[in-house]
């Protein structure tokens, strides 16, 4: 009963999410209260048992026996509250603009260097998480210059879009701490894990954006001579899409101040002493007084930039009622035991790569949040039965971020398509022919070599 419960329960989620039928939150919330209730039922339990099950998926869990506490969501809920708030900061008061004119200027005309420079760009802008605002603040730099010089739009989406799927794994990504949640481990302790593959698979991007490169010029038919085409006023037109956004909030003065500030921050989140939420909700209060010192403006910030930071927090501490349901009715536990008798014996040794194979089309096609609370939460009990560690678990769910950046579910890419003037087909598969695979078996590779992914 448990085991078709728990079916039912992740089925109907991540149906109604598809179909928009219910936003993430409440489907997080009011989906596992139905089953949790029919739950009781089925089980005997109570009523009581079913808010002590949210009240343990929110908050915490103390094993008396084993001497150990698991933390509920309310750990990468902060992280990722004071996280979004302090990189937003950041972006308005145009900690990042600097490198990308300095990309946007050292171009001049190459298409090799063009396509370099996006893809550093984009590399750049994407450290806040934000995938929306990369693509506006790049498709905006370069799409003129791509179309003056007659370079593939294609090339320019492709390009923009394969550093955001590395960076958004940062801790204070979606996909990194989502999965950190689902899992039950610090964010910190996944992201260290996840770091080595996201420097590969950085180096792995700007190889391939190389030989595209070489590809234009080729194509093109460019020479040195061509460079003097460009002139000063169109790199000023396209330096202004990213200095002239947002330009009162800008603070070009305190950009040492702001750039040391954030470096010490991502030190100290990376050395794993202090928690995530400790570190930017100082971060960002000092952000705060240094930038908008007068009273009011600090205040306005925090009430513009709300819209940003309070949905995905909200979402994350929601995602406490459906793994504090799942995992406290049993039904996590008789799930993971129904799909682990029907694995063959066989290929128990192959567990991890298997799922991290078998996982990258559902992260690409499904709602970040439907894969990642509805199914590898319930897969991390399935790879314990064969050894694998939550963390190691939670990696192999990482693997299909190779792919998600062409995610039909992901609006901004409409967005970008229709900018670049594509059809979205087009642009999964040139994605996929160029980077999407590549990475997919370069996170296998390396995960595999430093152990993070027994094979």
């Amino acid at each position: 009963m448990l085991t078709f419960l728990a079916f039912a329960m992740i089925v109907s989620f991540i149906v109604l999410l598809s179909m928009k039928k219910l936003s993430v939150f409440n489907a997080l919330t009011l989906v596992p209260l139905v089953f949790g209730v029919i739950a009781v039922f089925a089980t005997g339990a109570t009523m009581s048992d079913l808010f002590s099950w949210i009240k343990d998926g929110i908050f915490y869990t103390v094993d008396y026996e084993g001497q150990s506490t698991s933390m509920g969501v309310i750990s990468p809920g902060l992280t990722i509250l004071f996280s979004i708030l302090y990189f937003d900061l950041m972006l308005g008061v145009g900690l990042f603009d600097p490198v990308a004119a300095f990309f946007i200027k050292m171009a001049k005309g190459d298409p090799l260097k063009v396509l370099m420079f996006s893809v550093m760009a984009a590399s750049v802008v994407s450290f806040n998480g934000d995938t929306t605002t990369t693509i506006i603040i790049c498709t905006s730099a370069f799409i003129n210059l791509y179309r003056q010089m007659g370079l593939k739009l294609i090339y320019l989406a492709i390009v923009i879009v394969a550093p955001i799927g590395i960076w958004n794994q940062l801790p204070w990504g979606g996909p990194t701490i989502a999965s950190a949640t689902a899992q039950g481990i610090e964010v910190n302790e996944l992201f260290a894990t996840l770091l080595p593959s996201l420097l590969t698979a950085q180096v792995a991007v700007i190889a391939i954006t190389y030989l595209l490169g070489k590809k234009e010029r080729k194509r093109l038919g460019w020479s040195a001579e061509d460079a003097k085409a460009v002139s000063p006023e169109q790199l000023d037109q396209m330096i202004a899409a990213v200095r002239d956004k947002d330009v009162e909030l800008k603070r070009p003065k305190l950009f040492a101040f702001n750039l040391v500030l954030t470096l010490v921050a991502v030190v100290l989140l990376i050395q794993g002493e202090i928690h995530g939420s400790i570190i930017f909700m100082l971060a960002s209060a000092i952000a705060l007084v240094v930038n908008y010192p007068k009273v009011e403006e600090s205040s306005q910030r925090l009430e513009d930039l709300a819209a940003d930071v309070l949905p995905t927090a909200v979402i994350t501490l929601g995602a406490g009622v459906f793994s504090g349901v799942l995992t406290g009715s049993g039904m996590a536990t008789a799930l993971a035991n129904f799909i682990a008798g029907i694995i063959p014996t066989q290929l128990s040794s192959h567990m991890a790569p298997i799922y991290a194979v078998i996982a990258t089309p559902a992260v690409c096609f499904l709602p970040q949040d439907a894969f990642y609370f509805g199914i590898a939460s319930v897969m991390k009990d399935v790879m314990a039965q064969f050894g694998i560690s939550a963390t190691q678990a939670a990696v192999a769910s990482m693997v299909g971020q190779s792919f998600r950046l062409v995610s039909p579910v992901i609006p901004a890419l409409y967005m970008l398509c229709g900018e670049c003037k594509l059809n979205f087909t087009d642009f999964m598969k040139e994605y996929g022919k160029y980077y999407g695979i590549a990475l997919l078996v370069l996170y296998l590779v390396v995960y595999g070599v430093v152990g993070a992914l027994p094979f």
